[in-house]
């Protein structure tokens, strides 16, 4: 938003408010012709729906039969808003029949600053000021003495405004002046800080706070902000965002804490749980969202955590455990990890080879050029004996895939090759 758009925004706003005088019952305000009442309801109807231009017509029209200033006053304001020719004529007869009627004054001030008269502008706002520092007085000052981009001036009369009334427009103006145009990063930091911690982020200051620590790349400033907004409007939005930034700062063990005091992004505590190899935790939150949910994909994780977490104490009790659950899995879900996966455990279990190599080919088909899935497939023809076909398949991995538990396949079915030999 510019800021001469705001400065039109300010004043349309107090010009607007003297349509209450309308349904007030005193003296201004008694019909003077038949229709009065009805045109006025239409003429809030219209401002309502933001159709100022037929607003304008019908106050105009009021003005005409009744003459009251009420009816001018609205008038004059909606001309200006729209920018209509009409505006200063109607601004200076407001002037000249109401000197008392500061909205007519207001409404000057904006005219002048729209036609660049910046000096005949600011004199009329000290004028006013100096009879009446109300808030929108100051911040009229404020917004002219920022469009003539007198910014210590600026910063002056938003600051007087802001001690009446702590509002979050005038604190966006300060910190706009002062982080933009005055170089004091830090005050302005400062001053949103604040109001955050006093007031609560607002509909625009914690966003804020998030748009100067993202330019500044300050991530420590971004999480601590994040967490102010999800305090206040919990979503999974901003969770997954606090939980990103965390890991990005490898700070694992405060994204755990978030995530366990949080009902959202388990997925992701899932994820860390295993990445730190914490596979009992990984396993129980597994089964948390399984009873929840009934998803079997929880099912298959709880197989897989299940497995690394016993992989060296294994025993016939827990290995039959673990295919059950597989076998539960895969007679549903069409899914490629899952299926390599039970399939390598009855391969390198030898607890049965051929539905292995059947089970690793179900996840080739969807992952044809996958090296893990090959290397599954190359260890179950080693394990049938087939050393040759094993080898050809080994060959595909090419030398990137050399991980510890592929050589020491490959290697065993080198030396399988020969023994035949």
């Amino acid at each position: 938003m510019s800021r001469y758009y705001s400065l039109i925004i300010v004043l349309f706003f107090l010009v607007g408010c003297s349509t209450k005088e309308v349904v007030v019952l005193n003296e201004t305000t008694k019909k003077v012709f038949e229709e009065e009442d009805n045109l006025i309801l239409q003429a809030l109807h219209y401002q309502q729906k933001g159709d100022y231009t037929n607003a304008r017509k019908i106050y105009h029209s009021l003005y005409e039969q009744s003459q009251k200033k009420v009816y001018l006053t609205e008038d004059a304001g909606l001309a200006f808003v729209l920018g209509d020719p009409d505006a200063p004529a109607l601004i200076a007869e407001g002037l000249q029949k109401y000197p008392d009627e500061k909205n007519f004054n207001r409404l000057l001030v904006g005219q002048l600053v729209k036609e660049k008269r910046y000096k005949e502008a600011e004199h009329e706002i000290l004028k006013l000021i100096e009879h009446d520092k109300s808030i929108q007085h100051l911040s009229i000052a404020g917004n002219l003495y920022l469009q003539m981009k007198a910014y210590d001036l600026a910063l002056k009369y938003f600051e007087s405004a802001y001690k009446q009334e702590q509002s979050e427009d005038l604190l966006m103006n300060i910190v706009e002046l002062q982080y933009r145009f005055l170089e004091r990063r830090d005050d302005a930091i400062a001053h949103l800080e604040t109001y955050a911690n006093m007031e609560g982020c607002g509909n625009k200051t914690c966003f804020k706070l998030i748009e100067i620590y993202g330019k500044e790349r300050n991530v420590q400033g971004l999480i601590a902000t994040y967490k102010k907004l999800y305090k206040e409007h919990h979503n999974e939005e901003l969770s997954k965002k606090i939980v990103e930034l965390l890991l990005y700062v490898r700070d694992t063990k405060g994204a755990i804490e978030f995530l366990k005091n949080s009902p959202f992004n388990q997925d992701m505590l899932l994820h860390i749980y295993a990445t730190q190899k914490r596979f009992m935790d990984a396993y129980a939150l597994a089964e948390r969202l399984y009873d929840e949910s009934k998803n079997l994909d929880y099912l298959g994780k709880m197989a897989i955590y299940e497995y690394e977490h016993h992989k060296n104490t294994l025993t016939p009790e827990i290995l039959h455990a673990i295919t059950l659950k597989f076998e539960e899995v895969t007679s549903v879900l069409r899914d490629s990890v899952y299926f390599n996966y039970y399939g390598y455990l009855l391969i390198d279990h030898d607890i049965n080879v051929q539905k292995g190599i059947y089970l690793v080919q179900e996840a080739l088909k969807i992952e044809p050029n996958s090296p893990f899935y090959l290397d599954s497939l190359a260890w179950g023809y080693y394990k049938l004996g087939q050393c040759e076909k094993a080898y050809e398949v080994m060959q595909g991995l090419g030398e990137s895939m050399m991980e510890e538990e592929v050589v020491v396949h490959l290697n065993a079915i080198k030396k399988c090759l020969k023994e035949k030999k």
